[in-house]
């Protein structure tokens, strides 16, 4: 393993990395009972590499748009925000801080709820409409989200359609 020694720091990361793929895609092929040719394991060991300097790219351009010099776990996260396994999987591991969020004020139906801080501050009286009722009778009881009783939206509580299809390829 002398000449091992010899190679630049990239070679050896290339090296290693072919290696370990070339022993998972072995094992891995035991237990499904196939069989995999050696240059078929070279190039996926080759689409691995490229795959992970990819992804080193992106979370060094997450970690500058955030004006740091240090990769976090939630670059992480939103690395890996198109697949919802891995992404749970990574929740578990490391549960992020509570996000704050906006509340909207939860208008008529037919209206599209308006921004608390958006609000226009200089209506006339005459043109103000009255404030929502609190109480629920308005809402239908199949309703997606649950209202609050200060007539604010908990978005929170949604449900989020679990059938989703991951389609990316990059």
């Amino acid at each position: 393993m002398s000449s091992f020694e010899n190679l630049s720091s990239t070679q050896k990361i290339r090296a290693a990395l072919h290696r370990d793929v070339r022993t998972i895609g072995t094992e891995t092929c035991h237990f499904l009972g196939l069989e995999i040719t050696k240059p078929a394991m070279e190039i996926v060991a080759e689409l691995v590499y490229k795959k992970l300097a990819v992804y080193g790219a992106d979370l060094e351009a997450f970690a500058k748009h955030a004006k740091r010099s240090t990769i976090t776990a939630d670059d992480v996260k939103l690395l890996v925000r198109r697949c919802p396994s891995l992404k749970s999987r990574l929740d578990a591991i490391t549960p992020s801080p509570k996000e704050k969020r906006r509340k909207t004020v939860v208008s008529k139906p037919s209206e599209t709820p308006i921004s608390k801080q958006r609000e226009p501050e200089n209506i006339n009286a005459k043109q103000k409409e009255p404030e929502p009722s609190t109480s629920k009778q308005n809402v239908p009881e199949n309703s997606k989200h649950e209202e609050k009783g200060d007539g604010v939206a908990d978005f929170d509580n949604m449900d989020i359609d679990d059938n989703m299809i991951d389609l990316t390829f990059d």
